[in-house]
């Protein structure tokens, strides 16, 4: 399949949500491929709320999240993504075949389709999804991101370290909740005995 006009290349920490404002939008997230590509490469947690966050002003009809059953989800995470509104997809094995299936099967109610994972398997999916006149945007790393991917997209938003949650920063958050919990506690035992 000969590639159409390109993509257009716009840094992740960039506003960039003009382009599309008020738009019906999927966000399909391959787990797998986004965790791992920003823990081998930034060293972090990748910050899906940041994220999101940076979508924009357009209506988010769903948030996927395809992970394989056998890889773990903390209770946190589970809790913080359906806050989000995002739902799950927990296949048996790879991930792959269930988000392109499910992005095949909403494209006729989308006008965007955000894919986060730049697997080069999903080629065939961006094609078809710009012939059925939705937008294709990845983002994803630029390490593990084929040329041909951020080509065959609409828009590709390259992360950057930026929507990155390091190890010392999940500590610090963590030290602060139970400084904060154990300042608390002492209050608490006096109330009961009054």
């Amino acid at each position: 399949m000969t590639k159409s006009s390109g993509s257009t290349r716009i840094p992740a920490n960039t506003e960039h949500t003009g382009l599309l404002l008020f738009q019906k939008v999927g966000i399909f997230v391959d787990a797998e491929n986004i965790e791992m590509s920003g823990l081998k490469h930034h060293e972090g947690r990748t910050d899906y709320k940041r994220i999101l966050d940076n979508i924009g002003d357009r209506e988010i009809i769903r948030i996927l999240y395809y992970k394989p059953e056998f890889k773990e989800i903390s209770q946190t995470f589970s809790s913080f993504w359906t806050s989000l509104g995002g739902e799950f997809r927990r296949p048996q094995k790879n991930a792959d075949s269930f988000l392109i299936v499910d992005a095949i099967t909403m494209a006729d109610r989308l006008d965007v389709v955000i894919l986060l994972g730049g697997d080069k398997d999903y080629l065939p999916l961006i094609w078809y999804l710009r012939s059925r006149g939705c937008r294709v945007e990845i983002w994803s790393w630029p390490e593990t991101t084929s040329e041909e991917v951020q080509e065959a997209a609409d828009i590709y938003i390259p992360l950057t370290k930026d929507y990155i949650i390091l190890e010392s920063q999940n500590k610090s958050s963590a030290n602060k909740r139970r400084k904060s919990s154990k300042k608390r506690a002492p209050q608490k035992k006096s109330d009961e005995q009054d």
